[in-house]
C-alpha cells in the first residue's frame, strides 16, 4: 500500500483486521502515522509499513505541524517520525503525541548525541537510525505498540555513553537501563531525562525530588522492565496477567512523572539498581 507523498495524506481508515486471535476475534491491525519532510523516505517508509499485514498507515506527514495533527484526528497506535522536520521536530512534538495517545518511535539519518537523549528525553519509546534493515523497522513499530522499548545499536551506546559521565548539553541523565537493542535482544541502555519536555528542548532541569513511594508490584515490575524485560517476559515471570504489569507500570510512571518505559527504566537503574 503506497500512500501519495504530500503531507497530510490519510489512508482508509476502514482497514480490514488481521488474522483472528485465539478464540476467533479478528485482531485490529497497528495503526500508524508515518512523518518525514523526506517524500522518497516517506513513501518508501509507507510502503514498507503498508506490505505488513498487521500493520496500516492511517496518514503521513512532510512537518511536525501536520504529524501532531494527523495524530489528533487518526488517533494511530504509533507514530514513526523524523527528527529533523520543518516547523516543529520529532522530538518538540514527542510530548504532545503521546497525550493524543500514541506510542513515539523516532527514526532518523543521524545518531547524535543530542537526537538520541532529546527523544528519548522527551518521551519517545524508541530511537532507530534509517540504515535499520526493513525487517527490523517493522519489528519495532510492533514493540513499541506492546509497549516496549527499541533502541537501534547506535542509539544505545549514545545512552551509555551519557550514564558513564559524558554531559550532552540541555540532557540531563536520570537513569540508566537495560532495553531492546535493534539486532541484538537486550542491552544495556540509556538514561533519559527528568521532566521530559525541559530536558528535549534544553532547558535547565530542576532539583531532584525525592523517590515516590511504590507498591512491591510496581517495585517488582520496574526492577524488570530496568532488567529489559518486554511486558509479556515479565509477566510470566511473576505469574500475572499482561494487563497487570501495564497498569503497575503505568502507575509507576504517573508516580514518577515521566512518559516511558525508557525513562523508567532508566530511573530505576541509577536510583535503585
Amino acid at each position: 500500500m503506497t500512500l501519495p507523498p504530500h503531507s497530510g495524506q490519510a489512508a482508509d481508515d476502514t482497514a480490514a483486521s488481521v488474522a483472528p486471535a485465539a478464540g476467533g476475534t479478528p485482531t485490529p491491525p497497528i495503526r500508524v502515522v508515518v512523518a518525514d519532510d523526506h517524500p522518497a523516505v516517506r513513501s518508501g517508509l509507507v510502503a514498507l509499513l503498508g506490505s505488513a499485514p498487521d500493520i496500516t498507515v492511517v496518514a503521513e506527514a512532510a512537518d511536525g505541524d501536520a504529524a501532531l495533527a494527523a495524530a489528533r484526528e487518526h488517533r494511530p497506535d504509533v507514530v514513526l517520525t523524523d527528527v529533523r522536520m520543518p516547523g516543529a521536530t520529532g522530538i518538540e512534538i514527542t510530548p504532545q503525541l503521546r497525550e493524543a495517545g500514541a506510542n513515539v518511535l523516532v527514526i532518523s539519518g543521524f545518531d547524535l548525541d543530542d537526537y538520541v537523549l532529546g527523544a528519548l528525553a522527551a518521551g519517545a519509546d524508541g530511537y532507530l537510525v534509517k540504515t535499520e534493515d526493513p525487517q527490523r523497522i517493522l519489528a519495532a513499530v510492533r514493540d513499541v505498540h506492546r509497549g516496549d522499548a527499541v533502541l537501534s545499536a547506535a542509539a544505545t551506546r549514545t545512552v551509555v555513553g551519557a550514564l558513564r559521565g559524558r554531559t550532552v548539553e540541555g540532557f540531563s541523565a536520570r537513569a540508566p537501563g537495560r532495553v531492546a537493542e535493534s539486532g541484538e535482544g537486550s542491552a544495556s541502555g540509556p538514561a533519559v531525562g527528568s521532566a521530559g519536555t525541559a530536558a528535549a528542548a534544553g532547558a535547565p532541569v530542576g532539583p531532584v525530588r525525592p523517590a515516590p513511594t511504590f507498591t512491591r508490584r510496581e517495585e517488582d515490575v520496574l526492577a524488570l522492565v530496568a532488567a529489559g524485560l518486554t511486558n509479556q517476559q515479565i509477566a510470566s515471570q511473576l505469574f500475572v496477567e499482561i494487563t497487570t504489569v501495564k497498569s503497575h507500570l503505568s502507575h509507576a510512571l504517573m508516580k514518577l512523572e515521566l512518559d516511558s518505559r525508557v525513562q523508567a527504566a532508566l530511573w530505576w537503574q541509577q536510583h535503585r539498581g
